[in-house]
């Protein structure tokens, strides 16, 4: 009973947290502060957002998928991210604060890389960095600095001709793969971009017109990797 009750905190702290950090991602990509303007307001209208529009979840559901004073629609992304948030803190939380403290760093960056991604097809490399703490928890079995140093020059070198010949891969995506292979090996890695574009291809499908990011697609295959990882 009491794991549920710290679970139930943790998904609601959590959530928040998925919220503010969506916010934070959208106003980098506008050169403006997390606390500046003080308020959010409608991408469309502009308008200033009440309390309960900003609620995670509900607040999508109470408006019908659609903003309260222009009836524009308002994208799915963020309600499924926070959702998704939600159902990964569920499954992954334990009685250790250190283990729960990297997921939620880690989860948090993937967020905050796939919502930069999917608004404007940007990634800001630095961010990277908030997904190594998993190497203190996810070692890999063999850990040579040549052996790993090798391996993502072979992969960099393949990515960036698959770049110049496709022309559909991204810098951005280059450089989470090949951080991906720093922490957890060639293998995870291409479990990973497999499940991501298969995650990608189906929307695309949907929408044969439209250029869609791989980052948000590779970021849940990420997850779903870790949370399903046998080893």
């Amino acid at each position: 009973m009491i794991l549920i009750f710290f679970t139930f905190i943790n998904c609601a702290i959590l959530t928040t947290l998925a919220s503010f950090v969506t916010l934070c991602g959208q106003r980098q990509l506008n050169n403006q502060l997390p606390w500046s303007p003080k308020h959010s307001v409608c991408d469309n209208c502009h308008h200033p957002l009440s309390w309960w529009q900003l609620i995670p979840i509900l607040g999508f559901i109470i408006q019908r998928g659609h903003c309260h004073w222009c009836d524009a629609k308002i994208s799915p992304f963020f309600p499924l991210s926070e959702l998704t948030i939600i159902l990964v803190t569920a499954w992954t939380f334990t009685s250790s604060w250190y283990h729960n403290l990297i997921f939620a760093i880690v989860i948090l960056t993937l967020l905050y890389l796939s919502t930069t991604d999917f608004v404007s097809q940007v990634i800001y490399p630095i961010a990277l960095i908030g997904l190594l703490p998993l190497l203190l928890v996810l070692p890999r079995q063999s850990l040579s600095i040549g052996k790993v140093t090798v391996e993502l020059v072979i992969i960099g070198l393949f990515l960036l001709g698959l770049q110049h010949i496709t022309k559909g891969l991204g810098t951005g995506d280059i450089e989470f793969i090949l951080v991906t292979d720093l922490i957890g090996g060639w293998e995870l890695t291409a479990q990973i971009v497999l499940i991501g574009c298969l995650l990608t291809l189906i929307p695309a499908l949907i929408k044969r017109n439209s250029k869609l990011p791989l980052i948000p697609g590779l970021a849940l295959g990420f997850v779903l990797r870790l949370l399903f990882c046998s080893d």
